[in-house]
């Protein structure tokens, strides 16, 4: 599921909101800039996502047969490479 620009912003309010409550965190910034932060990660991060679902796309597309988009073989083949692109990014950041 994607989230669009508006959810990005009330999952930003969320998280600050938590944060506040939590009184083992302290801020050392002014909350809405820390808030803006949190959102320019979580679109940054739908972008990037964006890219790796379009590059399994054309990974499909380069099959020697034509797979139909959203046919049992090409969401199997799109899941594969998903996971083993999620796989990637992990090991990245271990």
């Amino acid at each position: 599921m994607k989230l669009s620009h508006e959810r990005c912003v009330h999952l930003s309010h969320l998280l600050i909101n938590a944060m506040e409550d939590d009184d083992g965190i302290e801020f050392l910034g002014d909350l809405n800039d820390i808030r803006l932060r949190i959102l320019n990660i979580l679109e940054s991060e739908l972008i990037k996502e964006d890219e790796m679902e379009e590059a399994i796309r054309r990974k499909i597309a380069a099959q020697r047969r034509d797979l139909p988009e959203g046919s049992a073989e090409w969401d199997l083949l799109f899941r594969k490479y998903y996971d083993e692109e999620v796989k990637k990014v992990k090991r990245v950041r271990e």
